[in-house]
């Protein structure tokens, strides 16, 4: 695998990861059920009260889980992803590009936030070309 395959392949897996989480958020906030209702004492003199009833929705739990067991291998294919990421960066000819490429995809940085970790005077534009030009070269 090359280096422009093995970054799309990385920051998919990134936002695959970033999907499922948000998945597992919403699920998780739904799966206990509430209703409010109103009752009165079983003796004199029979005072109304109102009750909260919660129970948990099974199903969706389980599919919570699931949802997790699922997350915990993508979080392991992503650590994965991420060595040989960092492996073909750290073979990279110079340390400029090297930084470019770690700032911009271990550290998810946009391409004006690489240019100010880099500094130098160095523009978005500048190392965005640099970035393109070497993927086409390699």
């Amino acid at each position: 695998m090359n280096l422009k395959d093995c970054l799309v392949q990385y920051c998919d897996t990134k936002e695959e990861i970033k999907e499922l989480e948000k998945k597992i958020r919403k699920l998780e906030n739904n799966y206990k059920v509430a209703d409010v209702v109103e009752a009165s004492s079983a003796i004199f003199p029979f005072a109304k009260k109102t009750l909260t009833i919660e129970n948990i929705d099974y199903i969706t739990q389980r599919k919570v889980c699931s949802y997790k067991d699922l997350l915990k291998a993508r979080y392991d294919r992503l650590l994965e992803q991420q060595l040989q990421v960092e492996e073909f960066i750290d073979k990279l000819p110079t340390s400029r590009l090297r930084q470019i490429f770690e700032y911009r995809y271990i550290d998810n940085n946009t391409w004006v936030k690489v240019a100010m970790r880099i500094g130098n005077g160095a523009t978005s534009d500048c190392l965005r070309m640099e970035h393109d030009r070497f993927l086409e070269k390699n």
